[in-house]
């Protein structure tokens, strides 16, 4: 870049505007709650929602509010129109819910007036159902019942011994581990998940999926979605994974008895990739293939309706602890 044109930039960057202060306010809150089965519940049309573990039996809100405007008296009448609420009922159980009086119109102005951040930390045992309209959700290490559901934003769930319901129109899910069931739905953002031995339904239109240990009653229906499965050994229950306008990758454990029933498009092929057992020969491709690996054992049913099935083999890793029990069954696509 010339010196003229570095001059230049620097004249316009000094012209330009200086950005719009800032207005942010914050509320605390603290509960006292029961030793066992405590539960927290948001409910607000938007905002980042981060829940955390802590020791001791309490709940600890805080919620950021947040104006662009340059100073507390242009910002008062965006914050009036905010309802803001904390409730505790007679089990204990704790409610937070945030709404804001202004109709959505169509106008320049910037929706929405006020932006919301709830960091709160609650006990390791707790259940937990949040909802917030735009915005990440972010739980930490708990053991509990947990509900998410969000328009857009990431869901990101850590270790937890409990069970899981994520739900997302736009955004990803994550999932680090998961003792418990685990039922994810997607219309269009990815789905990860590190360890599902306790079952799962996962769901997505257009989102791609990916499971890096697979156990228990694991279903998977993807629309548009290429989808990657690793198997947890030993096997111990059947599977069913399906897409529609995308691919499956599914890897087993060498030692994995199971029998594969595997389908795709008319010109694609099922691929073999390091298992040798009967009816099931190294590099082997066709559009549908049955086989048993080892011994027999559950069924595992993989359908790439318009795309290619690559069953692949990895040499013995550890043995995990499965969930032997079936689960309620659940239906994700409704």
């Amino acid at each position: 870049m010339s010196h003229r044109l570095l001059c230049f930039g620097l004249l316009l960057g000094a012209a330009a505007p200086a950005a719009q202060a800032l207005v942010e306010h914050k509320v605390e809150k603290k509960f006292a709650v029961p030793v066992a089965g405590a539960v927290l519940a948001v409910d607000t049309f938007t905002g980042a929602v981060t829940v955390t573990e802590c020791d001791g039996n309490t709940i600890e809100i805080t919620v950021t509010e947040q104006c662009d405007e340059p100073d507390e008296k242009a910002a008062a009448a965006k914050f009036a129109d905010l309802d803001l609420a904390f409730n505790q009922d007679a089990a204990g159980h704790v409610a937070v819910t945030a709404s804001y009086r202004q109709k959505v119109s169509f106008t320049w102005k910037k929706w929405p007036p006020v932006v919301l951040v709830f960091d709160i930390k609650v006990p390791l045992h707790c259940d937990a159902n949040l909802t917030t309209g735009n915005g990440d959700i972010t739980i930490g290490k708990l053991r509990g019942k947990l509900l998410t559901t969000n328009d857009s934003g990431k869901i990101f769930v850590g270790e937890t011994d409990g069970t899981v319901t994520a739900r997302s129109r736009t955004g990803e899910i994550g999932l680090t581990a998961c003792t418990g069931m685990i039922e994810v739905t997607t219309l269009t953002g990815n789905i990860s998940i590190g360890r599902a031995l306790g079952g799962a339904r996962l769901a997505s239109d257009g989102g791609d999926i990916e499971v890096q240990q697979a156990g228990g009653d694991f279903r998977v229906n993807g629309n548009g979605s290429q989808v990657k499965v690793r198997f947890a050994y030993p096997l111990v229950q059947a599977a069913n994974v399906m897409t529609s306008g995308g691919s499956i990758v599914a890897i087993f454990d060498q030692r994995s008895a199971a029998m594969v029933s595997a389908s795709c498009a008319v010109l694609e092929k099922v691929v073999s990739r390091g298992l040798k057992s009967a009816g099931l020969p190294d590099g082997e491709t066709r559009s549908r293939l049955t086989a048993k690996l080892n011994d027999g054992g559950p069924v595992v049913t993989l359908s790439a309706s318009g795309g290619s099935v690559l069953l692949r083999g990895e040499p013995p890793g550890p043995e995990v602890d499965v969930v032997k029990a079936a689960p309620a069954k659940v239906d994700v696509a409704k």
